[in-house]
């Protein structure tokens, strides 16, 4: 059967806020094996790898977020440990995206009801092992989804009993200075959907408050993109393989104690469709109905804000 970008999406989209839990290696007395962090957050708009819907498929658009960190390092002088989180996003108001499911009211004649809930709230968990050196760090891992944009095309467009995605994937970050790291994530989806997806980052890092060594204020500025690999067409909508989205990203967390366990992560971002987004507008499966929106945005500009509690 063949697969809608949407599903793609879905199957491969990251952990809000519970991204690679750092695990620093260290021969200090005060060594700790168990470390984690939990994140609260909301923001203006329900993203996926760079993609952000249109305001009339997802009325309200705004998004909560919380996700549960957690790392275990196997030994003081070993650069293996664990990484793991629980993720969960819920969009608000709405809930609808890329049409809605068609309800048969006699044969051969369909109706699409407007504000029909058809994006589950999205939970996610996360499993890996990684692999940690002087300046880069290697991490394999497993993802389960349930709910999300997965769920749109799982249950109402394919006719799935279930909305469950999971993918295996491999990150591989470099981080040659202390300003400045760069990643390249690898997933293979499957379950529902199959198919790969890659997502690249690169980030500067400096102090705006304070010093190196004891920074009140820090600026992170990054630039992401995500592509595809064995792309699928539907009956629902037509994609691209290719660049999908791009992405600049401002985050200024605040370190608001000493100890630097709390800290609050203002961020706004400014997105672009790539290539598979903007053909899908085109064939939109609500345009093709007559209705005048399109599921995602050309171009939109995303803030969140995030409190993170470190342990």
């Amino acid at each position: 059967m063949k697969k809608s970008l949407v599903t793609m999406m879905a199957a491969l989209m990251g952990v809000a806020y519970a991204g690679e839990t750092t695990t620093a290696i260290t021969t200090s007395q005060d060594f700790n094996r168990l470390s984690g962090a939990v994140h609260l957050g909301a923001g203006t708009a329900y993203t996926c790898h760079g993609y952000v819907p249109s305001r009339v498929a997802v009325q309200g658009e705004g998004c909560g977020m919380a996700a549960l960190q957690l790392g275990y390092d196997f030994g003081k002088e070993s650069a293996w440990s664990y990484t793991g989180a629980l993720s969960y996003k819920a969009p608000m108001s709405g809930h609808t995206l890329y049409g809605n499911p068609a309800i048969q009211i006699a044969p051969g004649r369909e109706i699409h009801p407007i504000g029909y809930k058809n994006i589950e709230n999205e939970f996610l968990v996360r499993n890996g092992a990684k692999y940690t050196q002087q300046k880069w760090n290697v991490t394999l891992g497993h993802d389960f989804i349930q709910g999300g944009i997965a769920g749109v095309v799982a249950k109402h467009f394919n006719h799935r009993d279930h909305s469950r995605m999971q993918q295996v994937f491999t990150n591989f970050e470099v981080t040659p200075v202390a300003w400045f790291s760069a990643d390249i994530n690898c997933a293979r989806a499957f379950d529902t959907m199959d198919g790969w997806w890659f997502e690249a980052h690169a980030r500067l890092k400096a102090p705006i408050v304070g010093s190196p060594d004891d920074i009140k204020v820090a600026g992170i500025f990054e630039y992401g993109m995500s592509w595809t690999a064995n792309f699928y067409e539907s009956k629902h909508n037509a994609c691209s393989n290719g660049t999908q989205a791009f992405w600049l990203k401002l985050s200024t967390p605040w370190f608001v104690n000493e100890a630097k366990n709390f800290i609050l992560t203002p961020s706004v971002s400014v997105n672009w469709l790539g290539k598979g987004g903007m053909k899908a507008n085109e064939r939109s499966h609500a345009r093709a109905l007559g209705d005048k929106y399109v599921p995602f945005r050309n171009f939109a500009v995303v803030g969140d804000l995030t409190a993170s509690y470190k342990f």
